[in-house]
């Protein structure tokens, strides 16, 4: 349980899993979790045909009454090692936006380092503005870990 006493669902928990371990039958890309009463729980698990650019549009979705509403996802990320191999890595990705309720933000960073843990995901992305929501503010971001794969963009094998 978090700070804000927001409790993480388990299918949020298994749905992470299924990106972490790359489950052939049922591959994963990205989740989309919200925190929905008093717990967090997976709000869209991504198709096999689902991009980057697609998970980024239903976080942020201009043409969406609810576009600045907070969320967070976990999408799994191509990056080339310094060592010129290549790999994917889970990131986690905290969307709050700057015009949400301060009520939103506060519920959402008390929630963020706790669902993080629970969930152990390393490499962590913070947005709050429109423009850092895309693949080369996150890629920029993980520069530490290596090199991004020329195409990460398409989030295909």
């Amino acid at each position: 349980m978090s700070h804000s006493g927001i409790t993480i669902s388990q299918k949020c928990i298994e749905a992470v899993g299924k990106i972490k371990t790359k489950t052939v039958h049922d591959p994963k890309r990205f989740v989309l979790l919200k925190i929905c009463g008093d717990e967090v729980d997976v709000t869209y698990e991504s198709k096999p045909t689902d991009t980057f650019e697609d998970m980024i549009k239903m976080m942020n979705d201009p043409d969406c009454e609810k576009k600045h509403e907070p969320c967070f996802a976990v999408v799994d990320v191509d990056l080339r090692a310094t060592s010129g191999a290549y790999n994917t890595q889970p990131v986690f990705i905290s969307w709050i936006p700057d015009d949400c309720s301060i009520k939103q933000k506060m519920t959402y960073a008390s929630t963020k380092e706790a669902l993080k843990a629970k969930l152990d995901i390393r490499a962590q992305v913070h947005c709050s503005d429109s423009a850092e929501l895309c693949l080369d503010f996150v890629l920029e971001k993980l520069k530490d870990v290596g090199k991004h794969h020329p195409d990460a963009k398409s989030l295909h094998h």
